[in-house]
């Protein structure tokens, strides 16, 4: 009889413990709600306070574009600017330098050089339109085929299941499973 109320007992006291524990979070909960509104709040009345403000803003603006002394006093201190700008940029002997004599063969073999140099970027322009006519005959092959085809191809030919799975625009397992089925 003793140890039933001896556990009793305990029962009541765990259950009490749980229930200030639950207690204290939903406390806690509902302190972290209410500042939760209160920054809602506060963050609703300085967006209106920011709203209100450029409204005045443009409302100042609009009406003193609507004058017309402002846009004719505009133009004329643009005018003037510029007319200030120009009397101020004589062009001074001083600042102007000398032109220097290069020789003959000097520029000579400069202009060689630079001929050379034209002739090899035209070769290598020349390659690379090559192998981008190569690459789009092989695009269009690649368009005939399946799906399946071309990724079986791509694989065959080295490329990763990654870069594959890149170049066709779809996930690694799908492209991992058709390179199996089909392996």
């Amino acid at each position: 009889m003793i140890a039933v109320v001896i556990t009793l007992f305990l029962i009541q006291m765990i259950t009490i413990f749980v229930i200030v524990l639950l207690y204290s979070k939903l406390s806690k909960f509902q302190n972290i709600e209410k500042r939760q509104n209160e920054l809602i709040n506060e963050m609703d009345n300085a967006i209106s306070v920011y709203l209100m403000e450029m409204k005045e803003e443009n409302d100042r603006l609009i009406s003193e574009l609507k004058k017309p002394n402002v846009v004719q006093k505009a133009a004329s201190t643009r005018k003037e600017g510029m007319a200030q700008t120009i009397k101020e940029q004589p062009v001074k002997e001083q600042e102007m330098e000398p032109r220097k004599f290069v020789p003959v063969k000097q520029a000579a073999s400069a202009y060689q050089k630079q001929k050379t140099q034209q002739q090899v970027e035209e070769k290598d322009n020349e390659a690379l339109e090559k192998a981008e006519t190569l690459s789009e005959d092989n695009e269009i092959q690649e368009q005939n085929l399946t799906f399946e085809q071309q990724v079986i191809n791509h694989y065959r030919n080295g490329k990763s299941i990654e870069e594959i799975a890149r170049m066709m625009g779809r996930g690694k397992t799908e492209i991992e499973l058709l390179v199996k089925f089909h392996a």
